[in-house]
């Protein structure tokens, strides 16, 4: 049996056994606490670096023929690809002993995409398979059904959201919710598997958030307890015989993984391993010999290194460590000496230099309280430096491909340091000038440059003749430490000349000369063409093949150089056309010679010889075209070559967005602003990636920022979005309309401030450009100002001054809305003021009032007041008495294909009379749709406005299958001769594509309108989803006219009695939309043609039938 859980990928972690009667896994609050302090101390080294692996190929191998692979410490469980299953284990000379304590780490990537599956597993196995062990894809997570691992236990990691679907309930027996889950299981058949330490994950929360995370996993060898500890999540699990689970006491251990139609890249790194109780301590110190540096060496000192290797456990298996050292650059690894190796048994052991340094030192562990001692001397180089570096010396153990490692620094001390001199060897032609401070330089620790002080004490140079020459350097610092140094000058020959010639390529029977396009050239003499010889020459152009041409030149120096060149003589072969098939999008150019290149052997590069001889790609319809390129060589031998051109429909993704104009010191967010969407996906704005931007929001200019996105099909777009950063604002000046009585005084600067965001307040800047106010006149007048801010922006404004006669007292009083029942205070916000009298409240009456709260409608109350000088005014405002409606949610049933993304929330709102917009405020009550399952559900809404009153709506969403399309065709009738169109009245249509009508293929057609009889018509449509769909049609074409006879008159009456005529079962036909009905001719008229028709219809019919019974 082949058991699938569809889209399900889990990664387990297996400890492989056939667990009869287990008692029941616990779950644990807390890590896993180590048996012996031994352990502990294992834990603390690791964390310090200890136990890590490079290469685990040193230890495990993939399962074989699976879609497992190791690089290293990473290893691949499942590639982002559908339906695999691969697996990791440890090899078999490298099992588990469960009597003893067992520790693994490793960091897990579960994956990118929180809609993928299936997971991975820890498994601990004595499968009779052993590393081939594998079970199926997809929920059996490479672990369970019919060729699941076999005595086993393991810890899965389910990264499967369950469906819902009975077979799915059965694989998750016990989980709930049924979400994305970490438990201990035993692997068998299924599909009831028990979920032992059960850990899930709650509701929007997954494994798969594309980085690593830390897992360990710990057996407890003294109560048989396998526990895990990932992300926070922990468990154990008890075993009550390692014999009834495992099949024995040693196991192999390792992980499997699965995806199923849903894909995830599923991959591990181990970090630190404990097994068989091996858990080495290394230790090392580091001293100078002379003991008087504090843990300081000099240059040119003898310092001891002292290596302490011990194991932590005293129930450790016998075991071999490979040890060795590294060392800084600044020891002389060549000096190591003295090198003594002890066990804390007596024995001794011969260790080289060698091995030391290439890690080929031997450590046998024979008990695991062994203690090895390793000695040694290494000398620091002469001329180490700089002082105060601590240099650094390494011990370095590997057991089973885990390393362990130690380290310790000493201090470089230079007493007195010596002024260094730097300078190079140099090489100069033979009667060169020569400076021999040129590029000389001389520096000390505590004087800094000295090169000013730099003699040369030796200079044998001799720039005129060859040969190898010293000069010395010395200087000498503040501290008369003087350095000497000496460097290498070599002055060489003049260079010997330089041939030019190039291999040739030539036809057979053509003809060759030898010294043609062949030049010598020589750094002193010239050109030295003239002095070429040939000294050797094989070629016959008669025949195909090839051969040499060796020349030889002498410059006046006696310098010679000699060259061979190659000269092949060909065939006259045809050229070749270089051309491959190509797919492009709808709408995208194409260039029909991009990539097209074509050459000859003989003539070379005819690309730009070749012709397009055929060509019909329509790069705007989607299907398959073909190019056709000729080309023609020197010789007249022709070639063509076609290629395929196929138009696919897939679009691009596209950007919805615009630039972005923002003052210096703003935020930007560059997500803000910015959506993509695809023809196929949808809305891709969550997988928007920023390329790269160059945005300073310090500075003010224009930048970019270029996003990308990528949908399903791996088709990118880009685009670049401008952000511009302004630099300052213009400054702001304060001034307000005035109003006055006349004869006031008027101050046109009273009042009026200005200021500036960089300069803060300017207001003595501030200039009255024009002012035509005269204060004892009534009118209106203006006064303009101006103001210019530091960066040259200047700001104006003009402002109104009113100037009064005696006028009224003004009230202030706002229309009024209320819900009925509530009181309504008239006077509240009510007040009253005058230009000479100031604030008038108090005096203001109501002289009207029609208000009553408990009906609805529109009231009106009126206010007066009267000033000092017996001005009166009056205002009535209106009050609305509102009635206490309910909220309205807006919304409308949805129709979508099974397995889109369905938002119950997108296009719904809701309103209310008196709070306005308050979807915020939306709840869902009931919501029974599943999106990937065809049918009719309801999602029900509620909403409560602020007094209380609450309203509720059900929608419809109806989740639809792949409907075919619908061809809409009636059956014709045609008179005889008629014009028949067979697409007049045709169209389609499909629920997903709309109008088809372009699209219907008429497959048969077998009418005649000059033929009598019954044709009939097979249209063809076929949706985008590939659905076709065929209708066939009927179409009846009349017989042929015949001119009536009329009969003569008979010489004596004849009565005739009619025979009764036998009719043949009616034919049926469904015409839908007729010819259009001809008047009916008035009583005693004749319609001869009518006659004619229907009759010639019949006999028709007639003869059909008759044909049919045949």
């Amino acid at each position: 049996m082949n058991i699938k859980k569809i889209g399900i990928a889990t990664t387990a972690l297996l400890l492989c056994a056939n667990l009869p009667m287990q008692t029941h896994a616990m779950a644990a609050e807390s890590k896993q606490v180590y048996a012996t302090k031994a352990e502990s101390k294992l834990k603390n080294s690791q964390e310090e670096g200890q136990g890590s692996f490079s290469d685990v190929t040193d230890y495990f191998s993939v399962v074989p023929g699976k879609s497992s692979s190791i690089e290293k410490n990473m290893v691949t469980i499942t590639p982002n690809r559908p339906s695999q299953a691969g697996g990791l284990w440890s090899d078999a000379s490298n099992k588990v002993d469960l009597t003893k304590n067992f520790h693994l780490k490793a960091d897990l990537f579960m994956g990118t995409d929180s809609n993928g599956a299936d997971g991975m597993a820890f498994v601990m196995q004595n499968d009779p398979r052993g590393t081939t062990a594998i079970a199926g894809n997809g929920g059996a997570m490479g672990l369970y059904g019919d060729s699941y691992i076999k005595n086993a236990l393991a810890v899965e990691i389910d990264t499967y959201i369950n469906d819902g679907t009975e077979f799915a309930e059965k694989w998750d027996y016990n989980v709930t919710p049924k979400n994305e889950h970490i438990a201990i299981t035993v692997p068998g058949v299924g599909p009831i598997i028990e979920h032992n330490a059960l850990n899930v994950l709650p509701n929007g929360t997954y494994f798969e958030d594309s980085e690593f995370h830390e897992v360990s996993f710990d057996w407890n060898a003294a109560t048989k307890t396998l526990s895990y500890n990932y992300r926070g999540y922990t468990g154990s699990y008890q075993v009550q015989s390692l014999q009834d689970t495992f099949g024995g006491n040693e196991v192999f251990f390792g992980f499997v993984g699965s995806t199923g139609q849903r894909s995830n890249l599923q991959q591990l790194k181990i970090t630190e391993l404990q097994i068989n109780g091996i858990s080495p301590e290394l230790a090392l110190e580091i001293n100078d010999t002379k003991g008087n540096n504090n843990g300081k060496a000099e240059p040119s000192e003898t310092v001891s290194v002292k290596n302490m290797i011990s194991n932590a456990t005293d129930d450790a298996t016998a075991f071999k460590m490979e040890y060795g050292v590294d060392m800084d650059a600044l020891f002389d690894a060549d000096t190591v000496s003295n090198i003594v190796l002890t066990r804390n048994d007596g024995q001794t052991y011969t260790v080289t230099k060698e091995q030391l340094l290439n890690h080929q030192v031997e450590l046998p562990f024979d008990s695991p309280t062994n203690t090895f001692t390793l000695t040694y001397d290494v000398q620091v180089k002469a001329d180490a430096s700089p002082k105060g570096t601590m240099m650094k010396v390494s011990g370095i153990g590997k057991v089973n491909g885990v390393k362990y490692t130690s380290e310790n620094s000493i201090k470089l001390a230079i007493p007195g340091d010596s002024p260094v001199i730097t300078a190079s060897d140099k090489t100069l032609k033979k009667g060169g000038s020569f400076d021999p401070m040129t590029g000389v330089t001389a520096s000390d620790t505590e004087d800094g440059d000295v090169t000013g002080n730099i003699t040369v004490t030796a200079n044998d140079v001799n720039v005129n003749q060859e040969g190898t020459y010293h000069v010395t350097y010395s200087v000498t610092d503040s501290d008369d430490n003087t350095t000497t140094k000496t460097i290498t000058v070599t002055v060489t020959s003049n260079d010997a000349p330089v041939i030019t010639a190039t291999d040739k390529t030539l036809k057979k029977g053509a003809s060759f000369d030898p010294v043609a396009g062949v030049t010598a050239s020589d750094t002193e003499d010239g050109n030295v063409t003239d002095k070429v010889t040939v000294t050797a020459n094989d070629v016959d152009t008669s025949a195909v093949g090839t051969y040499h041409v060796t020349y030889s030149v002498t410059d006046s120096d006696g310098n010679t150089t000699t060259k061979t060149i190659t000269v092949t003589v060909t065939s006259n072969d045809a050229p070749v056309i270089v051309a491959s098939d190509q797919t492009i999008k709808k709408g995208k150019a194409f260039d029909v010679m991009a990539g097209v290149s074509a050459s000859d052997l003989e003539d070379g590069d005819v690309t730009a010889g070749i012709t397009v001889t055929a060509n019909d790609v329509d790069t705007n319809t989607v299907g398959t075209y073909h190019v056709t390129y000729s080309v023609t060589d020197s010789d007249g031998n022709t070639t063509t070559k076609t290629i395929t051109v196929t138009i696919t429909s897939n679009d691009a993704p596209t950007f919805t967005t615009s630039d972005v104009y923002l003052k210096v010191g703003d935020k930007f967010n560059p997500y803000a602003g910015i959506t993509a969407s695809d023809t196929e996906d949808g809305d891709l704005t969550d997988r928007i990636d920023i390329e790269s931007s160059d945005v300073d929001m310090t500075q003010a200019g224009t930048y970019a920022v270029e996003y990308s996105v990528t949908d399903s099909d791996n088709n990118t777009t880009k685009i670049t979005r401008h952000v511009y950063v302004r630099t300052n604002d213009k400054p702001v000046i304060h001034a307000s309309d005035q109003t006055f009585k006349a004869g006031a005084s008027f101050d046109p600067l009273a009042g009026m401030s200005a200021s500036d965001t960089e300069d803060g307040d300017i207001t003595a800047n501030v200039t009255v450009t024009a002012n035509d106010v005269d204060a004892n006149q009534a009118g209106t007048y203006h006064v303009t100002y101006s103001v210019t801010d530091s960066d040259d922006n200047t700001t104006t404004k003009t402002i109104t001054i009113t100037v009064l006669t005696n006028e009224k007292p003004v009230i202030t009083a706002a229309d009024i809305t209320q819900k009925a029942h509530r009181s309504v205070d008239p006077m509240a916000g009510v007040t009253a003021s005058d230009l000479e009298d100031g604030d008038l409240t108090a005096n203001i009456k109501i002289i009207a009032n029609d208000i009553n709260i408990d009906v609805p409608g529109d009231y009106h109350v009126t206010y007066s007041v009267l000033d000092s000088d017996g001005n009166e005014t009056e205002k009535t405002i209106t009050v609305t008495i509102l009635s206490n409606e309910a909220p309205v949610i807006h919304g409308q049933d949805v129709t979508f294909k099974a397995g889109k993304a369905f938002d119950p929330m997108a296009g719904v709102t809701a309103s209310d009379t008196e709070d306005g917009d308050i979807t915020s405020t939306i709840e869902m009550t009931a919501n029974d749709v599943n999106p990937d399952v065809a049918g009719v559900y309801h999602v029900t809404y509620s909403v409560t406005d602020s007094d209380g009153n609450t309203t509720e709506a059900t929608y419809t969403v109806t989740v639809l299958t792949n409907e075919k399309p619908v061809i809409h065709a009636t059956d014709q009738t045609l008179a005889y001769g008629q014009a028949f169109d067979p697409m007049a009245g045709v169209t389609a249509e499909d629920l997903e594509d709309g109008d088809l009508t372009g699209s219907i293929k008429i497959i048969s057609n077998d009418v005649n309108p000059l033929q009598a009889g019954i044709y009939h018509v097979t249209y063809s449509v076929t949706d985008a989803d590939g659905n076709e769909t065929q209708i066939t049609i009927t179409v009846l074409v009349g017989a042929q006219p015949v001119d009536p006879v009329i009969p003569a008159d008979p010489e004596t009456p004849m009565h005739v009695t009619p025979a009764p005529v036998q009719m043949a079962d009616p034919i049926v036909s469904s015409v839908s939309a007729p010819d259009p009905i001809r008047e009916l001719p008035k009583t005693g008229d004749t319609t001869t043609g009518n006659t004619i028709l229907f009759g010639g219809l019949f006999a028709a019919l007639g003869a059909f039938l008759l044909r049919r019974k045949k």
